[in-house]
């Protein structure tokens, strides 16, 4: 990517969590940023003075087991009715079909989506240096959106329509569930016939195709935290042929069913993979 002549374009973030935070921290070295969040004491004018706009919102779990994007639909309609003319990148996990649907409904916006891939108590180094970044949208706005990560170095640049995006990224985090449920039913195998956990998965992080213990770590249990399991279920109810993800999900269940009839001092013993996923 080419270096910017312009240094110092005003940038906004809207939605200010562990992403937003990020985004704007992470952003702050190369650019005038403004952050706006509906707690707090900010100014929508202020993002309206920028070129570019970078939506960080929540989409949680909804109906159905579907990710609930009516957040950034707000946010989409107050920058249509302001007529914001920069370009609106999507950061947010979103369900799948809502680039089609928001740009049908915003036609005026120049729209992008860009999913983050964080671990949420690493952000703000996963966001300065990441290993890939995800992009979807018209070329020109993909190109011009890409000028504002010039300092990003050797990360692969995938350039995708935007349904593959969307999916890309829900499949992203289904494929850690997977990782994380199919450790645990192997952890389970090896208790019933007396094998260690740990020595039976070595010799799955010792292959050359694997070469990687990340998410196949024994004794962790289920997996947790604020985007893999919503991720997941919204790919399970997106579809009537995801066999494998259900089956993820129902090992995953299983083992937070039984974790509550621990007793306090047990539960204190596992350690949990909420903080490892975010």
């Amino acid at each position: 990517m080419e270096k910017s002549k312009e240094t110092k374009k005003n940038v906004g973030i809207i939605g200010l969590g562990s992403v937003g935070k990020a985004v704007k921290h992470g952003m702050c070295f190369f650019y005038n940023c403004v952050g706006y969040d509906i707690v707090g004491n900010y100014k929508w004018e202020n993002i309206l003075n920028t070129s570019i706009v970078f939506i960080c919102v929540s989409t949680p779990e909804g109906e159905g087991g579907r990710l609930d994007c009516s957040n950034v639909d707000s946010v989409l309609l107050c920058l249509s009715d302001s007529e914001y003319k920069g370009i609106v990148v999507i950061k947010s996990t979103i369900r799948i079909g809502f680039m089609e649907h928001a740009s049908r409904i915003y036609p005026a916006l120049r729209l992008v989506y860009m999913p983050e891939f964080l671990r949420e108590k690493s952000s703000f180094t996963w966001f300065v240096n990441p290993d890939h970044l995800v992009i979807s949208g018209n070329e020109a706005d993909i190109e011009e959106t890409l000028t504002y990560f010039y300092w990003v170095e050797s990360a692969e640049i995938l350039k995708i329509d935007h349904k593959s995006a969307e999916v890309g990224k829900l499949a992203h985090n289904a494929y850690i569930a997977t990782k994380v449920s199919f450790t645990n039913e192997i952890e389970q195998i090896c208790r019933e016939h007396g094998a260690e956990p740990c020595h039976a998965m070595s010799v799955i992080w010792a292959d050359r195709r694997v070469k990687s213990k990340e998410h196949l770590q024994p004794n962790l249990g289920p997996y947790e935290g604020k985007c893999v399991p919503k991720d997941t279920r919204e790919l399970i109810n997106s579809s009537m042929n995801t066999i494998l993800l259900q089956a993820v999900e129902n090992i995953n269940q299983k083992l937070i069913d039984e974790r509550l009839n621990l007793s306090p001092k047990e539960i204190s013993l596992v350690s949990l993979r909420t903080e490892q996923e975010g």
